[in-house]
């Protein structure tokens, strides 16, 4: 065998892991490069966060919120930016009115590949309240959440969760319990494709559904299980959220009203679908007009009956009235009973039945 033949697969196997060591070289160069790379960005993106944050609190103490918190940490490397902070503590006064709201710590997180989406999470939950003249209203939740979706204008989405949410009235009395709630607002939508022209521009919407709803005293009620909320609503007109009941007056001044597309309620044996238009009077008390489908009336009334908290003529007159007022439901299940729904001089009235009375928000 000639020495041509033998160094032929000799310099083939040389040639070969000469290939591999540059291949493995020029991978690990590049590795570094990109870990440098992605530690610098991320070090940048960290502290634009860390900034925006400061300069947020800074923002909202200038507009005479008080702003408490405990010393912030930067972490999440390497796939997001986290911002965290413990004790923090918000109040801000309007006028008479007092909102307060606190969680034991807060993370504030965007992943690296998608800066524009900032996740806010009280890591134990978190508390907020409302008080004034006429009491106060406390939420506590035991888990809560906001996903917020940036551009360069400013939120384009923010998704909201709950999770075991209480609120709480004067004295510690539990008004309700809710397990959960989900929200999705849009603070800038595009104009609806039926506005006319010239009319008041909507500014956000709400698309929310709470389930598992138990008012206190449910057990007294006629109805079975907690109850399901939906709604799809639509604010129209501009309106400073800072400017408390001033700015309120502004916008209904201004236009301003809230077109409450859907409404759903599901409290077996009752559903209602509701929808309307509503606005604030001249005492700042909700006004406006809709139409309120309910199924189940006849149950109900019954079951009133049963409770010994109606009288059975009672029942009997107001089903005829209801029966002549349905008409079939859309999947054939029952009957609707259809009628106009209207708050005016802070009185709600179902058909010409006064139901409830409304106060003015600035009580």
């Amino acid at each position: 065998m000639s020495s041509s033949e033998t160094t032929g697969p000799i310099d083939r196997a040389v040639r070969r892991r000469s290939w591999r060591r540059r291949i493995t070289v020029f991978a690990l160069g590049f590795g570094l490069l990109f870990a440098a790379g992605w530690t610098i960005a991320w070090q940048l993106l960290a502290m634009r966060a860390e900034a925006a944050v400061a300069n947020f609190v800074a923002e909202r103490r200038g507009f005479g919120d008080r702003i408490q918190h405990g010393p912030v940490r930067v972490g999440g490397f390497p796939l997001s930016v986290q911002i965290q902070t413990r004790e923090v503590h918000w109040v801000r006064e309007d006028g008479l009115t007092l909102l307060t709201a606190a969680a034991p710590e807060v993370i504030a997180s965007a992943p690296m590949w998608n800066p524009l989406r900032l996740t806010l999470r009280p890591t134990s939950g978190g508390r907020a309240s409302v008080a004034g003249t006429w009491g106060s209203i406390t939420g506590d939740a035991d888990a809560a959440s906001a996903v917020i979706i940036l551009s360069r204008q400013g939120p384009e989405r923010i998704d909201l969760t709950l999770r075991n949410l209480d609120l709480i009235g004067p004295g510690g009395a539990v008004l309700a319990r809710i397990d959960a709630v989900d929200a999705s607002i849009d603070p800038a939508p595009v104009a609806r494709s039926g506005d006319a022209a010239g009319a008041v521009p909507t500014t956000m919407t709400v698309n929310a559904h709470a389930g598992g709803v138990r008012p206190s005293g449910a057990e007294e009620l006629p109805f079975d299980g907690p109850a399901t909320v939906t709604l799809a609503a639509a604010l129209r007109g501009p309106v400073d959220p800072s400017a408390g009941v001033p700015g309120l007056a502004v916008w209904r001044d201004a236009g301003g009203v809230i077109d409450v597309d859907r409404l759903v309620i599901s409290w077996s044996p009752v559903d209602l679908v509701g929808d309307g238009t509503f606005a604030l009077d001249a005492a700042l008390r909700p006004e406006g007009a809709g139409t309120a489908e309910i199924q189940g009336v006849a149950e109900t009334l019954d079951r009133l009956v049963a409770q010994g908290r109606m009288k059975p003529g009672q029942a009997a007159l107001l089903k005829l009235a209801a029966i002549a007022a349905s008409e079939p439901s859309a999947d054939g299940s029952g009957h609707r009973f259809k009628a106009p729904l209207t708050v005016q001089d802070g009185t709600v009235r179902l058909g010409q039945i006064a139901i409830g009375k409304v106060r003015s928000i600035a009580d």
